[in-house]
């Protein structure tokens, strides 16, 4: 198997897909954007140039607030362990991610380094690999989803994983005390990611619950290729930047009228985007004739009522 090595193609030794870490989407996304950034000749990491805007729209952070937030989010990498697991000598390795992280604002770029431990898993791979384009990565919204599909690109060729929930749980860094319920694990994690695979990736996957008893203990999954021919990766992975953007604009406009972070995250997760936009149009009309006193419960019913400008731009008429 040779590595095909392309700007859009996220390669990484198997050992590393199956480590134990926990990362937020926004981390995830960025690792992965690095990872893609190696070429196959390189025999040492070097300082990878990102530029902010690139960065900010592709972690859909809101433009005021942006400098803070990226540099949580290299601060955290620099920061968070990985586990590798050596199965045969039963040896456990810790690293961080990064080891360096440089910040220009005025010239609107960063760089970022590779913690050096990580060579064996990045560098010069050989056998034991699995390469993933990065398009499949940007349309997942969840890092279990992303965890999982990881795993699961590991087995393309089989057709078929076996994995147990424990497993599952380790390798997307979920504590014991989270989704402690089957049925939340369920519905918020392997649902989730089943459905965003499905919808967002050239892949669809399907599992099947493994019982002992009454338990469910694992699950076997299978992934398949859709049939249909789709866009190159790179044509996808400009359609779901441009995604990105569009989202990231809709969240500074909600912060704008107080909502927080999560909340606007809610709205775009509960309904269309389109309809987000067109309530925000209709409420700014609406202004302009009416006294407000609390546009954002104002902004929050025409959402939930699905306003449209037109309503408004007819009555002013």
């Amino acid at each position: 198997m040779s590595i095909q090595k392309k700007q859009e193609i996220v390669v990484q030794s198997n050992k590393l897909i199956e480590a134990h870490y926990r990362l937020t989407l926004q981390e995830k996304r960025l690792i992965l954007w690095l990872i893609k950034e190696i070429d196959r000749d390189d025999i040492d990491f070097k300082k990878y140039k990102l530029q902010i805007i690139h960065f900010a729209e592709m972690m859909q952070l809101n433009a005021k607030t942006q400098y803070k937030e990226m540099k949580q989010v290299t601060k955290a990498l620099i920061t968070r362990a990985i586990e590798i697991e050596n199965s045969e000598t039963g040896a456990t390795t810790q690293m961080a991610w990064l080891c360096f992280a440089h910040w220009e604002p005025r010239k609107g770029v960063c760089f970022l380094e590779f913690h050096p431990s990580l060579k064996p898993y990045l560098l010069q791979l050989k056998g034991q690999f699995t390469q993933i384009g990065f398009a499949d990565f940007l349309g997942l919204s969840s890092v279990y989803s992303v965890r999982i599909f990881e795993l699961l690109s590991q087995y393309r060729s089989i057709g078929k994983r076996y994995t147990s929930i424990e497993e599952l749980r380790a390798w997307c860094g979920i504590e014991k005390t989270e989704y402690n319920k089957y049925d939340h694990l369920k519905s918020r994690v392997f649902n989730r990611a089943k459905t965003e695979i499905n919808t967002k990736t050239d892949y669809e996957v399907d599992y099947k619950e493994i019982k002992e008893g009454r338990k469910i203990v694992g699950l076997e999954w299978t992934i398949k290729h859709k049939t249909h021919f789709e866009k190159s990766q790179s044509e996808k992975a400009a359609i779901l930047e441009k995604e990105l953007r569009s989202t990231s604009v809709i969240i500074e406009q909600l912060l704008e009228y107080g909502f927080t972070k999560q909340a606007s995250n809610r709205f775009i997760k509960n309904y269309e985007e389109g309809d987000i936009i067109n309530a925000i149009k209709a409420v700014e009309i609406y202004r302009t004739k009416h006294d407000v006193k609390n546009a954002k419960a104002l902004v929050e019913t025409a959402i939930k009522e699905k306003w449209h400008p037109e309503k408004y731009v007819a009555k002013k008429k």
